[in-house]
């Protein structure tokens, strides 16, 4: 009776065992592979040495001048979550939203002069990364004086693709990516997969042929009027290179590169590199993403595959030692002693 009972146990333990694994395989990590509604994300450095840029610069006599300058640029993004308005989304965004307020600043590196900054409110799916439409999102060039600075007015830009977060369990395919500059998503491609600062990652690029950008009307007539006197009117070139790698566990982008060139082209007169910059994650910014990529993917892989294995090992162990011991307790037909005589025949009586 005691081996049918420990048989039984362990049998249902195995059961047990495999019901768990099945439960983290299809239920717990898939519930896990989202970003925490109240995740702060660390902020973000970009730098570039020997970069060419256009900086306004005020004279001693008060009046303004712009000017072509080579120097290093450093480029600092910041996140801060809007916890309210994505607890106030309806429909299919509650609850599968990040409402993020995302800030840019890119100074010269040797002096720290401000040369570009820029606000955006942005919404993001919690399972893909990818931005999602939200009637609030906007975008807004920023100005060092306060006063001439307007409010980043909802609607004015509609964000999609990745742009800070690629999706959990990262395949190897081409995605769409956010072009600032053109405003609108350009693919990325899938090209290896190989380390990267000491993590396994997925490498995509995204190449933007030279093309004519955008430009506010009285931003391109200031340039034209300091950088190419004479001309009557002209159009920006842009292109670039982007290489981004991505942790495919967690979707982390734990390394950026970007190359990125624009000129000035006048209708009279030689085209004017006013943007020319080779930029990558500073040192602070590969170990903070590398160490929280690290750990996510440590725990997604502990709990999506290795422990469920553990687990089924395990259960199968137990499902066939459970077994073994209660077939044991089964009783057994009982048979003479060897040593026992036979008994005598009778003999028939006549």
């Amino acid at each position: 009776m005691k081996r049918r009972i420990t048989g039984a146990a362990l049998f249902g333990l195995g059961l047990l065992c495999l019901l768990l694994a099945g439960a983290l395989v299809w239920v717990i990590v898939p519930s896990q592979r989202k970003v925490p509604l109240d995740l702060v994300p660390p902020d973000v450095t970009v730098e570039g040495q020997n970069a060419s840029f256009v900086q306004a610069k005020q004279l001693p006599d008060g009046s303004l001048q712009v000017v072509v300058e080579n120097a290093g640029l450093r480029s600092r993004t910041g996140i801060k979550p809007d916890f309210e308005a994505a607890a106030g989304l309806t429909g299919d965004l509650a609850d599968n939203t990040l409402i993020w307020n995302v800030y840019h600043a890119t100074d010269r590196a040797d002096t720290g002069e401000a040369i570009n900054r820029s606000e955006s409110r942005i919404a993001l799916d919690r399972v893909s990364g990818a931005a999602v439409p939200w009637e609030g999102q906007c975008h807004n060039e920023t100005k060092e004086d306060p006063s001439q600075n307007i409010a980043c007015v909802p609607g004015n830009v509609q964000f999609e693709g990745q742009l800070y977060l690629f999706p959990f369990g990262t395949q190897k395919t081409t995605y769409q990516y956010w072009d600032s500059s053109l405003h609108h998503a350009l693919p990325m491609e899938y090209q290896a997969e190989e380390e990267f600062n000491n993590i396994p990652a997925y490498r995509f690029v995204q190449q933007v042929p030279q093309q004519v950008v955008d430009m506010n009307p009285q931003q391109l007539s200031a340039l034209l009027g300091f950088l190419a006197p004479g001309a009557t009117t002209g159009t920006v070139n842009y292109q670039a290179n982007r290489t981004l790698w991505v942790e495919p566990q967690t979707g982390a982008i734990v390394g950026y590169r970007e190359q990125q060139r624009r000129e000035l082209v006048p209708n009279s007169g030689s085209p004017v590199v006013i943007f020319d910059a080779d930029l990558q994650y500073d040192q602070a910014t590969l170990d903070v993403v590398g160490e929280q990529a690290s750990n996510g993917r440590s725990q997604l892989l502990l709990l999506g595959r290795y422990l469920p294995i553990g687990l089924v090992v395990l259960g199968i162990a137990l499902l066939v030692a459970g077994f073994l011991i209660a077939r044991r307790n089964r009783p057994r037909r009982e048979s003479a002693p060897a040593h026992a005589k036979p008994e005598p025949t009778p003999v028939p009586q006549h």
